[in-house]
């Protein structure tokens, strides 16, 4: 009796990680395919020195700089300084149904996303797409939203040096750009969570200033399919550590817009031919990073 009790109960199909859908699976939600899952990011970087240099004093640089690869023969994730970086194997992916009108995914990822600088400042970068195609009983994609939860307890240095007049910094914070099947961009969404601390001369223990934005949206003509490019920088100066909990990602029908999409900040050239080293310096840059690789005297 208690063998065919056993056999009766049907199996639970286990949640897929970020890295099973990156060699080849697919997810269907309330009328939507999720599919074509790749890395997104070069596979060879600029060195630590070289690229945060060129983000705070050569930005013209980047374009010569190889930063993604949209083709997805890239990589998932890279490090700087102390970082470790992103394991697409410790990311779940959970379908976000519930709310027909508004289907998604969320990807979970509170393992990984994750960086203690030590006594360097350290960065750990990641990007990957994926594509959403309705199915033929379902209506246009019409929508889409980013919302980025945090995952704990935020440290921010101090230094045990002089920061030369930058402020110690933890942060995390996402990038979403959506294109037509056309390959032009519609439009993106960003998401950060920004921890900033001055070293005072006099004052001990001065409290950070934290500037938060975990949500956004925006809606865009009828569409039946999309490719999403989603970039994801965690980062602290020396001292500090950050861990990014989850972004849920959803689309479909008209939503309010959120007023907090990028449109707006994107050039006129770049809204219709998008150059990788601006997508990727906008997700560096997230917040007004400053970092800078300071080791310890």
């Amino acid at each position: 009796m208690c063998a065919c009790l056993y056999t009766a109960v049907p199996a639970t199909a286990a949640t897929p990680s970020l890295a099973d859908l990156l060699g080849g699976g697919t997810v269907q939600v309330d009328g939507l395919t999720f599919s074509n899952f790749k890395p997104l990011l070069a596979p060879v970087f600029p060195s630590d020195d070289v690229l945060l240099d060129a983000i705070l004093y050569h930005p013209s640089s980047l374009s010569s700089m190889p930063l993604i690869d949209p083709s997805g023969g890239g990589v998932f994730s890279h490090a700087f300084g102390n970082a470790m970086p992103a394991a697409a194997g410790s990311i779940a992916v959970l379908p976000l149904a519930g709310n027909p009108a508004d289907p998604g995914l969320r990807f979970d990822g509170p393992s990984t996303w994750s960086v203690n600088a030590g006594n360097i400042a350290s960065l750990q970068v990641t990007g990957f797409f994926y594509d959403v195609t309705r199915n033929p009983s379902s209506g246009p994609l019409l929508s889409a939203d980013l919302r980025q939860a945090v995952a704990g307890a935020v440290t921010v240095g101090p230094d045990s040096f002089p920061s030369d007049g930058l402020p110690d910094i933890a942060l995390g914070g996402a990038l979403q750009f959506v294109f037509d099947s056309s390959g032009q961009l519609i439009d993106g969404n960003a998401t950060g969570d920004l921890f900033a601390r001055f070293d005072i001369p006099g004052v001990l223990h001065p409290s950070p200033l934290h500037l938060s934005q975990l949500s956004s949206g925006f809606t865009f003509p009828a569409q039946d399919t999309v490719r999403v490019y989603n970039l994801i920088a965690v980062g602290a100066s020396s001292g500090g550590e950050y861990t990014l909990g989850a972004l849920d990602e959803r689309y479909d029908p008209p939503m309010a817009p959120h007023s907090n999409n990028l449109g707006p900040w994107l050039p006129a050239t770049f809204a219709v031919v998008p150059e990788p080293a601006s997508l990727l310096l906008c997700a560096i840059g997230l917040g007004g990073l400053r970092l800078r690789c300071r080791r310890q005297a």
